[in-house]
Parts: structure tokens; C-alpha cells; sequence
């Protein structure tokens, strides 16, 4: 499957939200909403009613809040595909279950420490797994390379399922993230902070070719 980059906004306000989108506006097909809530991780963003232009992007709700359910509830329309992490959820199954009936794409986000067991039984339900590669809720946080050996260890047992990872996502570590298997790749600060996201996303386009 061909390698996907997926810019990363982590936003305070709309209007950063905004100018966040413009800036790779033309130049990514999807984008990952990192959505905090200041408990599940010690960060918030995108905590309001956010808006984001419909046919714009392919949008994904990266969910770092404590009720995930209750998040989808309220904001299923504005997004394609929940990001849920199974670290904050009651009944994995039964959530993606909610988040199909809502019409959604799911994927399954492990943080660094959460055993890749817990996802296993649900790989035919879901469109994709996540990685992450950092300790989550922050731009610029240190990259983990022992998450490296999840993503072969997922990608040994299922050789077909999207593998995502998030976080660090330089043109180093997405290629050594490519190496053991993974296919999308969400990356933050490296193109949102860039002076020429364009450039940051071929330059990462590149790496994992």
C-alpha cells in the first residue's frame, strides 16, 4: 500500500485552527485533529466547538479525551475517521461499533507502554492501528524507538492492515517507522512548524518511498 503523510494540528483556537489548515491546504489529502481534553493527557486542544471546511481534507480525530463515545456523540459530523485510544475505553468492541453506526472510519491507537495484545482480537473490525511513537500530547516530544519492534511484531501477524504511526515523525525515524512496517504517517511539528510545509511533506514522502 502507498506510504501516506497526514499533517498534525494541535490547536488552542479556531483561529489557530484555521491558519494551521491553510498552511497545507492543497498540499496533504488528510489531516489528523488532535483533540485533548487536559485529562487523558496533561494537554488540551481543540476542546471547543471546532469548525473545519467540509470536502477540504479527509479528516481524522486523533481522541486523547476521556469519553470518547460522548466526543463522537457530539462531533461525528465535522470528521471521517475516530482515532480512538483504547487506554480510555470501557468496551473496545462496542465502541467501534458506536463509531461505525455514527458512519466513521475507527482506528485503534496504542500509546508507547499499552500492549499491542489488546488490539489483536479487533483487527477485522477496524480500518487501521496506530503507534504512537511518543509519549502522547505534545508537539516535539522524544521518539521511542522501542515502539519500532510493535509495528514489526503487528505487522508480522496481520501483513495487510494500515499501520500508523504518530509522533517524531521526521524524515529519520519515518523511515526507520516504514522499515518495520508502517504505511501512514502522521507528523506535527515537522510540517505544521515548518517555514515550507510542502517541502517538510515531500522531504517525508521521500523518506518512506
Amino acid at each position: 500500500m502507498k506510504p501516506l503523510i497526514v499533517p498534525g494540528i494541535i490547536a488552542k483556537s479556531q483561529e489557530e485552527l484555521d491558519i494551521m489548515l491553510e498552511k497545507v491546504r492543497g498540499k496533504a489529502r488528510r489531516i489528523m485533529l488532535d483533540v485533548m481534553d487536559g485529562k487523558f493527557v496533561s494537554n488540551s486542544s481543540l476542546d471547543f466547538d471546532f469548525q473545519v471546511p467540509a470536502g477540504a481534507f479527509e479528516y481524522e480525530a486523533h481522541l486523547m479525551v476521556d469519553d470518547q463515545i460522548e466526543w463522537i456523540k457530539r462531533n461525528a459530523g465535522k470528521v471521517d475517521i475516530a482515532v480512538m485510544q483504547v487506554e480510555a475505553l470501557d468496551d473496545i468492541g462496542e465502541a467501534i461499533r458506536f463509531a461505525r453506526e455514527q458512519g466513521l472510519g475507527v482506528t485503534l491507537a496504542l500509546n508507547p507502554e499499552t500492549e499491542l495484545d489488546t488490539v489483536l482480537p479487533y483487527l477485522n473490525e477496524i480500518d487501521a492501528a496506530l503507534i504512537l511513537t511518543v509519549e502522547p500530547g505534545r508537539y516535539g516530544a522524544p521518539f521511542v524507538p522501542k515502539t519500532l519492534a510493535k509495528i514489526r511484531r503487528l505487522r508480522e501477524i496481520n501483513p495487510w492492515i494500515p499501520i500508523e504511526v504518530d509522533g517524531a515523525m521526521n524524515p529519520k525515524n519515518a523511515r526507520l517507522a516504514r522499515r518495520a512496517g508502517a504505511t501512514i504517517f502522521a507528523s506535527g511539528s515537522y510540517v505544521i512548524k515548518s517555514r515550507d510545509p510542502a517541502r517538510a511533506i515531500k522531504e517525508l514522502e521521500y523518506a518512506v518511498s
